[in-house]
């Protein structure tokens, strides 16, 4: 194969040169939606355009996700318009994908966990503690997701909070854009919403309407069933309800800066009104780099149920909660 840098390249980096023949030398970081994330050696990280790569070569090997949604793994080179794995010659059009490294499990995961608290002694005796985490599993065909949020808080020795959420879903990618979710789930806990238990599965579909290194933006959802478990009820009345649901989930990922991101979640279930009715979880927040490692998180947080459930002596449960979350995250 021809050298298109016209210099003698160092095999310890990998190799950039633009169509405007500019060329620069460090690490593939990664390549989605046609954006190429480039760590320059001098320049840090840059962002480039698909069409604008005239020339590419990796110092090592990398995962190629292609068009049709399969996955192979050497050493990358594009030169004049064609593209080698480990010299084995494809279409570069057929590229979807790069992502650095085998195909090992690790490289398909990531994780981070977030943890506030308020503790307060004196006239008043008081704990806050907020806590939230979150796993990935994303490869060319298929994405995992799983979230946790949870808030516990005692005044005076008597709670004053104690609400649980985690949720999950699986998707599979029937095309670029489009996924299929075989599964969701929702397990919820608060027993100042008079809900013990409350869970919810089912199925849909969906589709990415940004994938890129910077942005990230999906929606998906379908029709599922809900199933609740009052904390209590009046004299005679069941403790329990079941229902058919319809779910829509959205996410809202967006790296502001190289050192702040904004990310946002909505999802809305509708059930019958026996079980709440209409309800939703929203958030919005930013993470702020402090280290490699670590981050601050500043969140907030709207739960709405439209239709509570009275508790045993007739009051009803406010339809809103609110939440102002600051902590600090660790990346994993």
């Amino acid at each position: 194969m021809p050298n298109p840098f016209n210099v003698t390249v160092d095999d310890q980096f990998d190799w950039l040169l633009l169509t405007s023949n500019e060329l620069l030398k460090g690490e593939i970081k990664n390549l989605y939606d046609d954006k190429l994330e480039f760590e320059s050696d001098n320049l840090d990280t840059q962002y480039f355009d698909w069409e604008d790569v005239k020339a590419l070569r990796s110092a090592g090997k990398v995962s190629v996700g292609f068009v049709d949604l399969s996955t192979k793994t050497g050493k990358l080179e594009i030169v004049d318009g064609k593209a080698y794995l480990d010299g084995m010659p494809f279409e570069r059009s057929q590229i979807l994908t790069i992502i650095p490294g085998t195909q090992r499990e690790a490289n398909y995961w990531s994780a981070k966990a977030s943890l506030g608290a308020n503790l307060r002694s004196g006239n008043t005796d008081q704990i806050d503690y907020t806590a939230s985490a979150n796993a990935r599993r994303r490869t060319t065909e298929s994405r995992f997701n799983a979230d946790y949020l949870g808030k516990y808080a005692k005044n005076d020795g008597e709670n004053t909070a104690n609400n649980h959420r985690i949720t999950s879903s699986f998707d599979w990618f029937i095309s670029r854009q489009f996924y299929l979710r075989p599964v969701f789930l929702e397990y919820y806990k608060d027993p100042f919403l008079n809900i013990d238990t409350k869970l919810t599965l089912g199925a849909g579909l969906g589709y990415d309407i940004i994938d890129n290194s910077r942005t990230e933006w999906t929606i998906g959802g379908g029709p599922g069933y809900t199933y609740t478990r009052f904390s209590e009820v009046k004299a005679g009345e069941s403790d329990t309800e079941g229902t058919a649901a319809f779910v829509v989930d959205t996410r809202f990922e967006h790296e502001l800066t190289d050192d702040i991101d904004l990310n946002a979640r909505y999802q809305m279930l509708y059930g019958s009104e026996e079980a709440g009715g209409y309800s939703h979880h929203a958030l919005t927040g930013i993470s702020i780099d402090l280290t490699d490692i670590f981050d601050l998180d500043v969140s907030l947080v709207w739960d709405r149920t439209n239709n509570p459930r009275e508790n045993a002596d007739g009051t009803v449960p406010k339809s809103d909660d609110y939440q102002l979350i600051i902590g600090f995250g660790v990346d994993i």
